[in-house]
């Protein structure tokens, strides 16, 4: 496994390649981490965020190669209103 050191603020999977003998298993398949403060806060913004049954959550991928071949690095977190995202200003008078 290509184990980069990353902060621990985000779940955390690398996805492999797998060795399918039929359909119905999955196409890629691989270990993943959760720091507990991470886990913490995915708990605090479900009870602040989640609609009662579910949270809603934003991933990123990249694809990567390592050492034992090619991999898809995955990152996951709630995806949260933003707060004091500065607005772009329009300026009434346009010099044109």
């Amino acid at each position: 496994m290509a184990a980069e050191k990353r902060e621990d603020d985000r779940a955390l999977l690398w996805m492999f390649n797998n060795d399918k003998s039929n359909d119905r298993q999955p196409d890629m398949t691989g270990p993943g981490r959760i720091n507990k403060r991470v886990l913490k806060g995915l708990v605090d913004a479900y009870r602040e965020h989640g609609d009662g049954e579910n949270l809603k959550l934003r991933c990123a991928a990249w694809e990567k190669e390592g050492k034992n071949g090619s991999y898809i690095f995955v990152t996951i977190e709630p995806d949260l209103p933003r707060e004091n995202v500065p607005e772009k200003k329009v300026e009434d008078d346009i010099p044109f």
